[in-house]
């Protein structure tokens, strides 16, 4: 009897392995074999990627989800006649028209000149329940993590404001989603805002936020970003911002990338300019910068799959 037991218990756990949703390959697994539990466990990989973009006739084409930043009638930078959450959508839409080219992706987005996406739409407000039930679970888990000592607290060196209850729900919602609808990849779009030194601008340049590498997701995000670091360096600065100017930001807090590790998808947040750059109020100037942004992008993309084949 007892042998019998064993024998099962050995089965139970091959097919909990065998049939989890994430992918697990032999690189990844031996690199986090020691790290806090399977909440922890690694997330995509590039390797997994590559793959599946080698041979999306079998695998399913790359799920690729736009995430132009803010709501479609509230939130986001304002400066003079310039609102963020329209430059966000409007840089969101040429994106999707370069990459909807590659037949092996599929460009999902979360809003559109209508609004949201009808089904993301439906099933954050069919499901807000399940989600703050979901919030708090993993919240917990994570804090049973850092209260044991296996995972560190890792607190952004620039302050993010407090999301209002019902974008929060929405930011997590989408992470939530992406996870069961299998979203690879996850490209939050922002231009930047800080408030005036001495009645003027302070800050110009770019900046990629990252998951923290402690994250599922970080690894491999962190990658992409750099990937699309070299792209948008091409046409844009660096943040001058001393807590942006390293380029790639890693962050715990901010629901987009994941947190309380809430997203399975290689997940970045960019910020392509600062909303009161010179060249951004020149309607000329600023519509070849998005044009250019656009084209960087969609390049880094492409090239992070066609370059590691």
């Amino acid at each position: 009897m007892k042998k019998i037991i064993i024998l099962s218990t050995i089965l139970i756990i091959f097919l909990a392995f065998y049939f989890t949703p994430r992918y697990y390959p032999n690189s990844y697994v031996n690199k986090m074999i020691n790290s806090a539990a399977a909440f922890f466990s690694m997330g995509i990989s590039i390797n997994d990627l590559i793959s599946k973009y080698s041979d999306t006739e079998k695998n399913g084409k790359i799920k690729i989800l736009l995430v132009p930043g803010h709501e479609p009638n509230f939130g986001g930078a304002e400066y003079k006649d310039l609102l963020e959450r329209d430059l966000n959508l409007t840089l969101s839409e040429k994106i999707k028209n370069i990459l909807s080219k590659n037949n092996k992706f599929e460009i999902i987005t979360s809003r559109n000149i209508n609004g949201w996406n009808p089904e993301l739409e439906k099933y954050v407000n069919n499901n807000k329940n399940e989600i703050l039930v979901w919030i708090n679970n993993m919240k917990s888990s994570m804090s049973k993590l850092v209260n044991n000592g296996k995972i560190n607290v890792v607190n952004a060196e620039m302050g993010h404001s407090i999301a209002p209850l019902k974008s929060a729900i929405l930011l997590y919602g989408i992470n939530k989603w992406a996870g069961e609808n299998k979203v690879d990849i996850a490209i939050h779009l922002h231009f930047n805002d800080n408030p005036k030194y001495k009645g003027k601008p302070n800050f110009e340049g770019f900046s990629i936020y990252v998951p923290e590498k402690q994250y599922s997701n970080g690894t491999s995000s962190k990658i992409l970003a750099k990937d699309l670091f070299d792209e948008i360096s091409k046409i844009q600065k660096v943040s001058t911002m001393p807590e942006e100017n390293v380029g790639i930001i890693e962050d715990q807090e901010l629901i987009a990338l994941g947190r309380y590790n809430t997203s399975d998808s290689l997940s970045v947040i960019i910020e392509y300019a600062y909303i009161y750059e010179n060249f951004m109020q020149n309607k000329k100037l600023r519509n070849d910068f998005i044009e250019k942004s656009a084209s960087s992008t969609a390049n880094a993309i492409n090239k992070f799959f066609e370059s590691r084949i």
